[in-house]
């Protein structure tokens, strides 16, 4: 099994909530967490037929600035980005 697909079992899950939980907390002073949780959601139905996902990625990535965390940050949203930004590394280091 590829590095991609050990974190894809072990993360998805875990941010099908967090990416809606951050989008109540946050959404008001990050509006961008809408479109993070919208983009994950894509990523996952995308998965399951192993198109390309890069621009989605990339798209998140330019959202979040590199996924950086704000200093406002719950840890759900901080760990929500660091999840986000090893998805996104492992899945270009197979590409």
């Amino acid at each position: 099994m590829s590095k991609y697909r050990e974190l894809q079992a072990a993360y998805f899950p875990q941010l099908e909530m967090y990416t809606l939980a951050i989008t109540r907390a946050h959404g008001k002073k990050h509006p961008e967490t809408f479109q993070v949780h919208e983009l994950f959601e894509q990523i996952v139905a995308k998965s399951q037929s192993d198109a390309d996902l890069s621009p989605e990625y990339q798209q998140m990535s330019e959202l979040t600035a590199g996924f950086s965390i704000p200093a406002d940050a719950c840890p759900t949203m901080e760990k929500t980005y660091q999840f986000l930004a090893e998805l996104k590394q492992a899945y270009q280091a197979e590409k």
